[in-house]
């Protein structure tokens, strides 16, 4: 099972605000579903679109934030 990717919180701000990542609720419960099951590392809160593959298509998939740093 592949490893689910982790960003920032700035990253995760940045691809929010260009509409490449979001909250789950934007997802239908299928897609939410089947990603628990296939990335059980996932904490089931945030997507993002891929990186483009050879064809320059992206898909959605979830990702992780990671935790805020304390200062």
């Amino acid at each position: 099972m592949p490893e689910t990717l982790t960003l920032t919180r700035a990253e995760f701000d940045s691809a929010e605000h260009f509409g490449a990542a979001g909250v789950v609720t934007a997802l239908g419960e299928k897609t939410v579903t089947r990603w628990r099951e296939e990335h059980p590392d996932w904490k089931g809160k945030h997507w993002g679109y891929s990186d483009p593959d050879e064809r320059g298509a992206r898909f959605l998939r979830p990702i992780n934030l990671a935790p805020r740093t304390k200062s």
